[in-house]
């Protein structure tokens, strides 16, 4: 299955050269997660430049401008979203004030070492754009740090292709696959952790106080709470898929076969191979708007707790998924053409289910931590004065 979803990104370099690589690379270094990693996109590029179908200083220039947009856009991501929880919810892993201060005057004094090494150092790519936006490092060091990382790492994996060509692809997609998903799992085991102390000693006797904020704050912790949902809906999706493989269930296993193929070629549609990363973004835009709507009119006429809330509120997208999204995917209404009975419409309202709950649990606590009064002043040594 993952090799289909693999096969069809090929695909899409194979069909639109030097842009599919620069998208590919994008939506990854943005923190999209893809069936097929950045450093094999790398490769990949690497044989078709020994195969005289590109040119190594245009891979290199779009490759680096895929790197500056996406790791901006995590850099900001963690300095607006991620370092108010850090600071509001950072005791519950044991990192007090203290600690934080002491951690961001080690990453001042080194930080262009550490985001260079972070850009070359295997699994660090995207840790270390987020780490850099919530340690506060100025942005005009983080870019030229960021780049040149970013440039020796980018020479490395073109070259490997470059050499030895493609067949490395098929020897490193499985273990790097293994270790993204099992450090996703691991990320998001110690969220939910976090997220279920918050809601038991800290939001109950705050919540009141978090819906007084402006909208413009309302609208930011909604952004980000369904972001994060969407992650969490992803990154389950994905660990359900492999199960559903390893178990052997053919039924499941069957109908999602012939969902990979629908999406591989696109849905007969005009993009084809191009419909992989054009989906992937619109998941998760979709995943941001539906936060919008849930903040703006269903969570406060909604009954119940948090999570029942979200879960609530998840039938909606998952009627429009049922009704709206499957049929015009080719797949009919709820999923009944894929030929595997009612698994497509369950495994849809399983998908939901999860990004409901987990919406209902992050939007309250992204706004507690953007109380004023909730957040402890911490300045920052590479920011002096700056409170957040």
């Amino acid at each position: 299955m993952w090799t289909g979803l693999s096969g069809a990104l090929l695909q899409f370099i194979e069909e639109w050269g030097d842009a599919a690589i620069f998208v590919v690379y994008l939506l990854e270094e943005a923190g999209l997660p893809l069936p097929l990693p950045g450093d094999l996109v790398l490769i990949w590029a690497g044989f078709r430049i020994a195969q005289g179908q590109s040119n190594l200083l245009v891979v290199l220039l779009l490759v680096e401008l895929a790197i500056l947009i996406g790791a901006s856009v995590l850099f900001w991501l963690s300095a607006k979203g991620g370092r108010p929880l850090i600071v509001r919810y950072g005791r519950f892993l044991h990192i007090d004030e203290a600690k934080l201060l002491r951690a961001e005057e080690l990453v001042g004094r080194n930080a262009a070492l550490a985001i260079f090494l972070g850009r070359v150092v295997p699994g660090f790519r995207i840790v270390t754009p987020m780490a850099a936006g919530v340690f506060r490092v100025p942005y005009h060091t983080f870019v030229p740090a960021l780049l040149a990382g970013g440039l020796v790492d980018n020479l490395l994996w073109i070259g490997v292709g470059f050499f030895f060509g493609p067949s490395v692809i098929a020897v490193l997609q499985g273990p790097w696959l293994t270790v993204h998903l099992l450090f996703a799992i691991a990320m998001l085991a110690t969220l939910g952790l976090i997220t279920w102390r918050v809601h038991r000693r800290v939001l109950a006797g705050r919540r009141a106080a978090t819906f007084t904020l402006v909208q413009a704050r309302r609208l930011e912790a909604a952004a980000l709470a369904g972001l994060l949902a969407t992650l969490e809906m992803a990154t389950g999706l994905g660990a359900l898929l492999i199960a559903v493989g390893e178990l052997g269930l053919e039924g499941p296993e069957r109908a999602l076969l012939q969902a990979v193929e629908l999406v591989a070629t696109g849905y007969g549609t005009v993009l084809r191979s191009a419909f992989v990363p054009v989906a992937s973004v619109l998941f998760f835009l979709a995943g941001i708007l539906w936060a919008f709507a849930y903040a703006l009119w269903f969570e406060p006429r909604l009954p119940g707790r948090d999570w029942l809330k979200g879960m609530a509120f998840s039938l909606l997208p998952t009627l429009v998924s049922w009704l709206v999204v499957l049929p015009l995917l080719g797949a009919g209404p709820l999923g009944l053409a894929l030929g595997a009975g009612l698994l497509p419409a369950a495994g849809e309202l399983l998908r939901h289910l999860v990004y409901g709950a987990a919406l209902g649990l992050a939007y309250p606590m992204l706004l507690l931590a953007r109380l004023p009064w909730a957040i402890r002043v911490v300045r920052s040594p590479l920011a002096p004065g700056l409170a957040d």
